[in-house]
């Protein structure tokens, strides 16, 4: 993905300087196929906002190293396979309830392979979708990630439950600790 390799080269050295930041916004401007999908619209909006002003605090700053840093996947000291790339994009407090719901998985699971993860679902009443659509409730995205995640992509699945929430639509996307939380 274009952005994590934007991403990468702005922090390689450790630091955001400002002459970065106005590029991060002009490359954002002159890509906005980039700019307006998500996690590049949620970039851009804050960079917009902290040059709103003329000035970049350190607070700014470090809340766009923040960002970056969630589009990467964690810090560049710190990598961690088992961090998720797509940390902007999740229900954190999401309480799932199985019976009756309809579900899709996208990545690896810690719990097991796809297979067991789609019989423990139906066994408690839910039904398992290959796809997102406008009816699913809830895409459980796997602890182990996948091979885009790997790579710094978010997956066209998670982007396209992004798109359906913004456009109203109530999916929730959730770890697979909170899926399986729900099946206890």
């Amino acid at each position: 993905m274009l952005l994590s390799g934007i991403a990468s080269g702005l922090l390689a050295d450790g630091a955001l300087n400002d002459k970065e930041i106005r590029f991060l916004e002009a490359w954002l401007r002159e890509h906005d196929v980039v700019a307006t999908a998500w996690p590049g619209d949620v970039l851009y909006s804050r960079v917009e906002d902290v040059l709103a002003d003329g000035r970049i605090t350190e607070e700014e700053r470090a809340h766009l190293v923040e960002t970056l840093q969630h589009i990467l996947g964690g810090s560049l000291e710190q990598p961690s396979e088992h961090e998720p790339v797509n940390q902007l994009a999740f229900d954190e407090d999401a309480k799932l309830n199985v019976d009756g719901k309809t579900f899709c998985l996208t990545g690896d699971f810690v719990f097991g392979p796809r297979p067991r993860c789609i019989e423990k679902i139906a066994e408690r009443g839910g039904v398992v979708l290959k796809g997102v659509t406008q009816e699913l409730n809830y895409l459980v995205v796997g602890a182990r990630g996948s091979k885009e995640c790997k790579h710094g992509s978010f997956g066209t699945k998670i982007e396209k439950a992004i798109a359906y929430k913004r456009a109203g639509v109530p999916i929730l996307i959730v770890r697979e600790n909170r899926w399986t939380q729900a099946l206890q």
